[in-house]
């Protein structure tokens, strides 16, 4: 295969990153434009339950799977658990809709919106092969053209026919196709043998992933758990207005993964090599950049964000303003939580992520509903803000704990 360039690794990182993270946000703004608000929040609810349940078909393999330096699983292995746990995923679909108590057509049309983050749990294995192997952009270009043909492909079957069921089928065809056919075709390059499962070893995958599992899984039900409140106490018009302020919330959160990812794999060499300056100076880096993006994204939010959101999505926020800003600084926090999650992945203390995660679940279960309850949308943005906000102070005393203790064991 033809060798590349750091530039465009990055490059074609950054754009398929950015086109399948926006690909989100333009769905929701397509179902508000075509279909009105009442389907835009039915919509946005099911997309959401959908990015949960990802996190059980990808079952956070990926950061271990990427930083996998030493080959200690082979990529059938991986292939093997990820299966595995598509199967369980699509166990929980099901549950999900039963449980709902959707039937028909609304029922369908879940299921093919949830099944839209299954193919991506899948294509995601080969991606970390890919990340594995150093070759970053060919992941990227993947990302690119399924998440940006299958979002084209929706918008233009919804406009033709105004029905999200046939909208979404083709969102969830489209995805898998190119999967099929670019991943199968990119893999042989760096695994010639055909994919098969492989059941030896992957006790050893669950070994290793299951707290990132449990974390992960976490995260996404702290960014659900207001949606779900809203849900609960408020009508669809209202989940549509709080998922929409929320959309511009990622955009920190994007921005902070072009240059974070990307840089796994060096993290993971200084890590295992002992270059603790180095790994500390790649960390600081990182936590400024995203203390940067979030200081002018907040002030962008509480300037433009309101006009230009009510203008492209066509639903009046002007009663929001405060919200946005409290939701953007949600975002700085979550993109904060997500740098240090890959940080402590690399040094092999994931399981410790557990503390973190489990005292915002707490805030969540115990403090989250009744914010929302009584305060409204102020009470979600409250609600997920302080959720991460606590994630985040374990976090990061985790961080400096493992740091420090790994530096004295390397000056001894």
């Amino acid at each position: 295969m033809k060798e590349t360039t750091a530039k465009k690794k990055f490059m074609w990182n950054m754009a398929g990153s950015l086109c399948n993270s926006l690909s989100s946000m333009l769905l929701l703004i397509i179902v508000n434009r075509i279909s009105g608000e009442s389907r835009g929040g039915f919509f946005a609810l099911a997309y959401s339950t959908a990015q949960l349940l990802f996190s059980v078909g990808g079952f956070e393999i990926r950061p271990v799977q990427s930083t996998d330096i030493k080959n200690k699983f082979t990529f059938n292995q991986y292939f093997t658990s990820r299966m595995l746990n598509c199967i369980i995923m699509l166990i929980c679909m099901i549950g999900y809709i039963v449980v709902n108590g959707y039937t028909g057509v609304e029922a369908l049309t879940v299921f093919w919106i949830l099944g839209y983050r299954m193919v991506e749990a899948v294509a995601d294995v080969y991606s970390g092969l890919f990340q594995q192997r150093e070759r970053i952009d060919i992941s990227g270009k993947e990302m690119l053209m399924r998440s940006g043909i299958s979002t084209i492909t929706f918008t233009i079957i919804l406009w033709l026919t105004d029905n999200l069921l046939y909208a979404a089928m083709t969102l969830t065809l489209t995805s898998l196709v190119i999967m099929l056919f670019y991943d199968l075709h990119m893999k042989k390059y760096f695994e010639p043998t055909p994919v098969h499962l492989e059941w030896r070893g992957i006790l050893g995958i669950y070994n290793a992933c299951w707290p990132l599992f449990v974390s992960s899984f976490i995260m996404n039900y702290l960014n659900n758990a207001p949606k779900y409140a809203i849900n609960t106490y408020y009508d669809e018009t209202v989940q549509n207005s709080y998922n929409i302020l929320f959309m511009p919330a990622f955009v920190i959160n994007l921005l902070s993964l072009f240059v974070f990812r990307p840089l796994l794999t060096d993290l993971a060499r200084d890590w295992e090599g002992e270059n603790i300056k180095e790994f500390t100076d790649i960390v600081k880096k990182m936590m400024i950049l995203i203390g940067a993006l979030t200081i002018a994204a907040c002030v962008g939010a509480y300037l433009l964000g309101i006009p230009i959101l009510s203008l492209v999505y066509g639903v009046d926020l002007r009663a929001y303003r405060m919200e946005l800003v409290i939701i953007m600084i949600c975002g700085g926090l979550n993109a904060y939580v997500y740098c240090l999650y890959y940080v402590v992945t690399v040094t092999g203390k994931q399981i410790f992520l557990l503390l973190g995660y489990g005292a915002g679940l707490i805030f969540a279960v115990f403090l989250g509903s009744g914010f929302v309850k009584s305060l409204g949308m102020l009470g979600a943005a409250l609600s997920c803000t302080l959720s991460f906000g606590v994630v985040f102070i374990v976090f990061l005393i985790i961080t400096s704990c493992v740091v420090k203790d790994r530096k004295k064991k390397t000056e001894v």
